[in-house]
């Protein structure tokens, strides 16, 4: 299913789903919100090949979307979103090479720029309580359609001591899993604020399935610095998505 397919057939479920809690008289004043927030983004290995060696580093990202709140009981809410969220995460990579050749070493440093149309369908529960300001808690499971994907590779290439750089982005979308599911837990805090009410919450994104990237560097990079490496160096990582992601919305 090609992307604009899939980012039209989940905007129809969300409307599907507010149509039809409309039709119950589920819906309430506050039902639609706005939300904006900040990622913090780690790509885990789950199997990184012989020889390789990661060190993982966390990257920054954005969300930025429409959120639903669907009153299930006075303290049960359904809440589906569909947000722009921003995924990835960066690594240090010890390269193993194709040839031995003493005081030679590569090191690469990836960066992977990930964005999605991410689905979360959460379960919130509100604490019962007569205060202006209500802890919530939320778990639930979220869909990610892929939208695009970068690299950004860095290789450092050391030579009996002296360094030569090589720097190269490539687009990744290919490599991305079409549809990802995470699952998804976290809590928060309700505030009114006049007719509305502001929503402050924080998550953990647990990626349940693996995408599989592969990156090659060139021998005739090598070569045409005098360096004999008679094949590509090519290393595949298999990474999950782990993302925490705190956010504001306020609810009309």
């Amino acid at each position: 299913m090609r992307r604009n397919q899939l980012i039209g057939l989940s905007l129809s479920v969300l409307l599907a789903l507010f149509v039809l809690a409309g039709s119950l008289e589920a819906l309430t004043p506050r039902t639609l919100g706005f939300k904006i927030g900040y990622t913090r983004n780690q790509l885990r290995g789950q199997d990184t090949g012989p020889g390789i060696e990661v060190t993982k580093i966390a990257t920054n990202g954005v969300t930025i979307g429409l959120v639903g709140n669907i009153k299930i009981l006075d303290w049960l809410f359904f809440q589906p979103e569909v947000l722009y969220f921003q995924k990835g995460g960066k690594y240090d990579v010890q390269v193993p090479l194709p040839i031995s050749i003493p005081g030679f070493q590569v090191n690469v440093i990836d960066t992977r720029s990930l964005e999605y149309l991410e689905i979360p369908l959460m379960l919130k529960v509100a604490l019962p309580v007569k205060w202006r300001v209500k802890p919530t808690f939320l778990t639930g499971l979220s869909a990610g359609l892929k939208l695009r994907g970068s690299l950004e590779n860095n290789v450092n290439i050391t030579i009996s001591g002296y360094n030569v750089p090589y720097f190269r982005t490539e687009d990744i979308t290919s490599q991305l899993n079409t549809l990802e599911l995470s699952y998804v837990i976290g809590g928060g805090l309700d505030f009114e604020v006049g007719r509305g009410k502001l929503a402050v919450d924080q998550r953990f994104f647990f990626g349940l399935k693996t995408n599989k990237y592969a990156t090659t560097i060139p021998a005739s990079y090598f070569q045409n610095i005098g360096i004999p490496v008679p094949t590509d160096i090519v290393y595949r990582l298999n990474m999950n998505n782990y993302v925490f992601r705190v956010a504001l919305t306020y609810f009309f």
